[in-house]
Formats: structure tokens, sequence, C-alpha cells
């Protein structure tokens, strides 16, 4: 690592540092390297924050999480991707709230090709094991140059990846943990082998549990990486829906395959098909004559969180989504459901800018389930 990728990491260590209040203290200080060196006193007067977190910021390079870091990064042969670097994947970068550090594991390389994100349910059929092989098939002989982005978790995402191997194809696995150590254990040989053609990535630490409220924050990078997503087979309260909820934000193409009416696993599919929330999928040539025109400079639409946008409070103001939903939690803490219901929109969507919300720093979830002002 360089002195840069060491500050980054460091900063990112520090307890309580949310992806929000990074960003005020790096643009008001004009650099990492400025925030690290900047005095407890001088961290306070810049945000308004709380002595003990200025301290702490202040001794991020001192403490023995930040060396523990470094060894393991080392050990296991991964590399640090901070939201300032050149490389860093450009649609990605584009979302609300971009990870600043990311772990690779393997190659990114190139950043600017076309990528696929492919998800489902874990408790899959025959049909829907079927129809992704055949597709990833059928992409892998159209755009051999494709890369399949998913999360490494059983079921759809496992056999996206394999498939996509199988084909020469790419393929990035999104990890809801921790490098150090591989979840489920069970695809460990399968991890190794997209390291080789592709890449490990994660924006947790290295030795970071794979606990389940990460795959929800995990579900925004596989999104915010690609042009496009598609859905399998989901359930009605499926991750995999809250993945197409991040992709629906972020601005991407959306596919999903059709299901039996009566099966569990296309509850999801098609209700996002019935919604036009996302284009039916028969074979490949659905997501390609869409996909292929795709921009790279096709961007998200940031709102108040975009840089020199918010106002003198640094509240929404009623503008966007994010400023609806932030209006209607002004008038008291509501449960998600209500929220969706109030604000007429699905929940898988809302889910998704609720949690972008949440990493922002903007609002909060109370201990019996409500969302909140911070």
């Amino acid at each position: 690592m360089d002195a840069q990728e060491e500050n980054w990491l460091a900063l990112s260590l520090v307890e309580g540092l949310g992806a929000k209040l990074t960003g005020a203290l790096v643009s008001h200080f004009g650099g990492v390297a400025e925030v690290l060196s900047a005095s407890p006193e001088a961290l306070c007067r810049a945000t308004g924050i709380a002595p003990a977190l200025a301290r702490r910021i202040a001794e991020a390079r001192q403490v023995q999480a930040f060396q523990t870091e470094r060894r393991l990064i080392a050990q296991h042969g991964v590399r640090l991707l901070t939201l300032d670097a050149p490389d860093y994947p450009v649609l990605l970068r584009q979302t609300m709230v971009p990870p600043p550090v990311l772990y690779v594991r393997g190659d990114l390389s190139p950043p600017e090709g076309l990528h696929l994100a492919i998800v489902g349910t874990r408790r899959f059929t025959r049909y829907g094991e079927q129809t992704t092989r055949r597709l990833v098939g059928e992409l892998a002989q159209a755009v051999p140059e494709l890369t399949v982005v998913s999360g490494l978790a059983r079921g759809i995402d496992t056999i996206a990846h394999v498939q996509a191997l199988e084909s020469g194809l790419r393929t990035l696995a999104v990890l809801g943990g921790g490098l150090a150590s591989i979840y489920p254990p069970e695809n460990a040989e399968l991890a190794e082998r997209i390291a080789t053609q592709g890449a490990l990535l994660s924006e947790f630490h290295m030795a970071q549990a794979p606990l389940a409220k990460n795959f929800p924050i995990r579900n925004r990078i596989i999104s915010g990486l690609c042009a496009g997503l598609l859905v399998v087979e989901a359930g009605e309260r499926s991750g995999a829906l809250i993945t197409a909820g991040f992709a629906l934000n972020h601005n991407r193409e959306v596919f999903a395959v059709p299901g039996n009416v009566d099966v569990y696993t296309a509850q999801g599919t098609n209700r996002l098909i019935q919604r036009g929330h996302a284009k039916l999928v028969r074979d490949a040539g659905d997501i390609l004559e869409e996909l292929r025109g795709f921009r790279r400079s096709r961007t998200v639409q940031l709102d108040w969180l975009a840089e020199g946008t918010a106002g003198a409070q640094g509240t929404p103001g009623g503008q966007g989504e994010q400023g609806r939903i932030f209006d209607a939690l002004a008038r008291g803490p509501l449960h998600a459901d209500d929220l969706s219901q109030e604000l007429e929109l699905p929940v898988e969507r809302l889910l998704g800018l609720l949690l972008e919300l949440e990493l922002s720093g903007v609002i909060h979830q109370t201990a019996d389930n409500l969302y909140a002002l911070s």
C-alpha cells in the first residue's frame, strides 16, 4: 500500500465515522492526509463532531486495529482501491454512497467494460438453475468481454459465477464480510477460481464476520458496479429485490425472468415485471438490446447528496425521492411498510433508499425498527 491508501485505511477503521461525515471532513481539510493530521480541536470545529470521535480520528494511524488490518491485507494478497483512485469503478463512484475503500483480491480491469449483475434466491428451482446457465452461456457467446457480477451466495449467485467461469467470462464476487474468510465456506474453492478469472471485493474490514445486516449493504455495490441487473428467481421479501431496488435508484437497467405464478420463487420477479420495474427476459437478446445503449456517462441523480447541492442545514429539503422520505420522517418516525404506503413507493425500492440514507448518516433505525431522522 502507498501512503494515500494507508491514510484511507486508517480513516475507514475509525468507529462511528460514516460515509457522509468522511466526505465532509475530506472536503473541509482538502484531503484524507490532512484530516488525519488535524488536531482533535480542529476536527471538532470543522464539523461539530464529538470530542471522543475527534480523538479517534487523530489517533487512527496509531491504534492496533490499523496495524492488524495492514498485516491481514498483506497476508491475503489483497489491495485497496480508494474512492479517489483513478481506477475506482466509474459507475460505482456515481452512486449515492460509494464505499470510500474497496478491498480487492484479483483483477478488476477493464473497469470500463460491460458489467451485468445476476442475482436470485438461495432456494432455487431446477428451472431457475437451467435458465441462469442458459442465459449466461448465450451472453458469453454474444459478448465474450462481458463481466458477470454477483454475491457468492448460495443458490443463483453461485450458479451465475460457476457458469460465467465455465463460459470463459470474467466474474466479480462482492462479499458481505471480510476477505480473510470466505462465506459461505463451501464456496471457498469457487472464490479461488474467481480471484484468478476476475476478483473478490468487499467494503468490510478483513476479519469482519458475514453478519446479516451486511448483505443489504453489500447489495448496493453489486448494483453500482453494473450497467444492468438480472433477477432470476426471488421471493416477495428477497434480498435480490433489494438489489433490484438499488438498481432502480441507480438508474440501471433491470431485467427479470418470469416464472410460474404458483411458485414462491417467482413472486418477486413476476411482481417486478408486472409493475414495469423490470423487462421480461426470454433470452440473452432481451438483455443485450438494452445494455448496448447504456452509456458510461449515464449517471444517477444524486439529488441533495451531490457535492455543492446541500442546503444550509445539510437536509434534502423536499428534493427527489430522498427529499420525500426526509419530509415524511420530519413528521415523526415511521416503519418501512407505513412509509412505503404513504409515499406509494414499492418496498424493495424504498429499502434501498432508506439504507443509502442510513449509510449517509441522515436517518437511523430505532430499537423498535422505525426509521427516524438523525
